[in-house]
């Protein structure tokens, strides 16, 4: 078995989760600046939400062709970006469930303060992608 071959049986299933954070690090700069203008106030709440969406709905847009996969499993420790698309996730979900108008509120859902709160959490663990 070749080295190529090995690093694929080694990561498994793994691998897809993987390679979904080594996505997500190609705009991680986005995501960092994007949350910094929000929890700075340069931006309300719903242009960060907007921006967001943006963002990620180019991340999952993304061609992933096999070949290009398989490059990277081979190539990259991609091990190092484990967790970002969870942390990504968490804060799409947290601006899925924020509804700013009290009245409207659901007791699932948040509001400013909170996402703010979330947003903050998500900054500090993507800081720690970053070079």
């Amino acid at each position: 078995m070749n080295n190529f071959e090995k690093n694929r049986n080694e990561l498994g299933l793994e691998c897809s989760v993987l390679i979904s954070d080594f996505y997500y690090l190609n705009n991680l700069d986005c995501y960092i600046k994007l949350i910094e203008s929000f929890l700075n106030y340069q931006i309300d709440v719903q242009e960060f939400k907007r921006n967001f969406y943006q963002i990620n709905r180019l991340d999952l847009d993304k061609d992933r062709k096999w070949k290009d996969m398989l490059y990277i499993i081979d190539n990259l420790e991609l091990k190092q970006f484990q967790g970002l698309s969870s942390i990504i996730s968490k804060l799409f979900t947290d601006l899925d469930v924020f509804e700013e108008d009290p009245l409207l509120r659901e007791e699932y859902e948040i509001d400013e303060e909170e996402l703010r709160d979330f947003a903050k959490d998500a900054l500090s663990k993507l800081k720690n992608y970053s070079y």
